[in-house]
């Protein structure tokens, strides 16, 4: 396992403060409400209101790359996160500036998640960029929510993150003389 591009953060906390970051900038950017809890002790990162529902978000993210996957580690200091804990997890993969959103309980008991959005069809696809399920009551198990037609602001927050993760590419190399 690696990764498939150029460390930018000194550590994992730096990385992960970042992320939030992006994650609600994303999150509002779609119209939702977003809040970061005070401190570091509450199992979420982040709070998302969206037509008075508030949702418990916990937000990883990933660069770890083993030749034909990312690799998202989804426990904190070996405890596994659990429904009663978070509502959503939001995954980004940072060297291809994808998110993913998952309802808690789709990974509820797993240490570990793997990625392929390379890979036509794979086992998460309808999780990827799928900011539509914050939006939506699921009643059943397996209700599929799905974006509206016509509804671009997906794809404009999808240009604004990238447009960040180059810039933030190109500031590294500033900053460290590269």
């Amino acid at each position: 396992m690696g990764r498939r591009w150029k460390r930018v953060f000194a550590n994992f906390k730096q990385r992960g403060e970042w992320v939030e970051l992006l994650f609600m900038t994303v999150a509002a950017g779609l119209g939702f409400t977003v809040a970061k809890p005070f401190g570091d002790s509450a199992r979420y990162d982040v709070i998302v209101e969206n037509e008075g529902r508030f949702l418990r978000i916990q937000v990883k993210s990933t660069e770890v790359w083993t030749g034909s996957s990312y690799v998202c580690q989804l426990h904190m200091c070996g405890r596994l996160y659990s429904a009663e804990d978070i509502d959503y997890f939001a995954i980004y993969v940072l060297p291809l500036d994808l998110w993913y959103i998952f309802p808690a309980r789709t990974l509820a008991g797993l240490g570990a998640v793997v990625l392929s959005p390379q890979r036509k069809g794979h086992k998460y696809e309808r999780y990827l960029e799928n900011w539509w399920l914050l939006t939506r009551h699921h009643f059943r198990r397996g209700a599929r929510t799905v974006v509206p037609p016509g509804d671009d602001r997906s794809r404009a927050i999808d240009r604004l993150s990238g447009r960040i993760m180059e810039r933030l590419r190109g500031l590294r190399g500033s900053v460290n003389g590269q």
